[in-house]
């Protein structure tokens, strides 16, 4: 455990989370998750385990939308867990996405999204459930893959 993880508040992971999705590279998002935490991409059921596999879905999310940022709209702490309302924004204008299924389409997006995370006591993240709505994004925006 390290010294910086006992003087941050399950509200600093949460903002902390938003702005590691918001980074190009996956090692700050990765270092909040304990070793064999767990990220769960509910609308499109995708699960992944432990860094590796955590480090490489941020880096085919990054390889789609390189522009990919996140705002926090509220943060909802409780005991052992947090849940972070974000905004997510960025243009699906790179890699095609879910082994080519759906493909760039070049398009700006921005959509809502609400992450639970539940955390240990080291405030690791051992459990992230992102849920957003594919099909219906805010201002009328295409969702990225252009559905």
């Amino acid at each position: 455990m390290s010294a910086i993880r006992t003087t941050i508040t399950p509200a600093d992971v949460a903002h902390r989370w938003a702005a590691a999705w918001s980074a190009p590279t996956p090692d700050a998002f990765v270092d909040l998750y304990a070793e064999d935490g767990e990220y769960f991409d509910v609308t499109f059921g995708v699960r992944r385990r432990g860094h590796d596999l955590i480090a490489t879905r941020h880096r085919l999310w990054h390889a789609a939308v390189s522009d990919c940022g996140m705002t926090v709209d509220d943060v909802h702490t409780g005991d052992g867990f947090v849940v972070v309302e974000v905004t997510g924004r960025g243009t699906f204008s790179g890699d095609d996405l879910g082994g080519g299924k759906m493909k760039a389409t070049g398009k700006p997006f921005s959509g809502r999204s609400v992450a639970v995370l539940v955390l240990n006591p080291e405030l690791e993240i051992v459990s992230c459930r992102e849920y957003y709505d594919r099909a219906v994004m805010p201002g009328g925006a295409a969702t990225p893959f252009g559905e």
